[in-house]
């Protein structure tokens, strides 16, 4: 790869988070595009970039019954705070993207896990409002 080449790649990697948060919130865009820049925080460990991506009372609910609901902003940075802690390739892929006017529901495969270590692919569905995810649930993946 040509020196430029790599330095046209490092400056728009590490202005992701950037784009991300651009992303969210009342100016922000498609409700597909809101919950990319989520997932792009995500994949670049960047709590704050994703936390914005969230609505001030938005709810994280995990529907197989083993998670309390996680309400709001401060849950939401608390409970992602683990990515800070994660190796570089850890992140996700999204499988397959289906979006229906507000709500987005994507198939995930996670990446980056130690070896001999695999998850199943999850689906999480996400609905968006006035540019920000204002409820998630994640159905039980097994």
């Amino acid at each position: 790869m040509k020196p430029l080449t790599v330095a046209v790649a490092a400056l728009a990697l590490a202005s992701l988070p950037l784009h991300a948060h651009a992303a969210c919130g009342p100016a922000g865009g498609s409700p597909a595009q809101v919950v990319q820049a989520q997932v792009d925080a995500y994949n670049a460990h960047d709590v704050d970039a994703l936390v914005a991506c969230y609505a001030d009372d938005a709810s994280l609910e995990y529907l197989s019954g083993g998670h309390p609901p996680i309400e709001g902003r401060d849950a939401i940075r608390k409970a992602f705070g683990f990515l800070a802690g994660q190796p570089q390739a850890f992140g996700v892929q999204i499988v397959e993207r289906i979006v229906s006017g507000p709500v987005v529901i994507d198939l995930e495969r996670l990446h980056g896990l130690p070896a001999g270590n695999r998850w199943p692919d999850s689906t999480v569905v996400y609905e968006v409002r006035d540019g920000r995810i204002a409820k998630a649930w994640f159905p039980p993946a097994r």
